[in-house]
C-alpha cells in the first residue's frame, strides 16, 4: 500500500515547528540568515527551507544549526494513543 501524504499529516506539522524555532530563536540572538549559515557550516538555501518548513535535513545538519543556537535536540518517540 503506497503511503499518501494525508497519512502522515504530523510530518509537515514538525517541520514547520523545527523551522519556527530555529527561527525565532535566531532572530532572538540577533543573527542573520547569513551568519547562522556561516557559523554552523550549512548552506544558506539549506538554512532557509528549513526555517520555512520546506525541506527535511539530517540530523546531523540540526545539531550544527542548534549548537550555533546554544540549543540541543530531545527526541521523544513513542506509540500513538487510541
Amino acid at each position: 500500500m503506497a503511503n499518501t501524504k494525508s497519512e502522515f499529516p504530523s510530518i509537515m506539522s514538525t517541520k514547520k515547528r523545527v523551522g519556527k524555532i530555529i527561527s525565532a530563536r535566531r532572530k532572538e540572538l540577533g543573527l542573520e540568515q547569513k551568519e547562522l549559515a556561516l557559523y554552523s557550516q550549512v548552506s544558506e538555501s539549506i538554512l532557509s527551507n528549513l526555517e520555512n518548513g520546506k525541506s527535511n535535513t539530517t540530523i546531523n545538519t540540526l545539531e550544527k544549526i542548534l549548537e550555533v543556537l546554544g540549543m540541543e535536540l530531545a527526541v521523544e518517540i513513542k506509540k500513538k494513543q487510541g
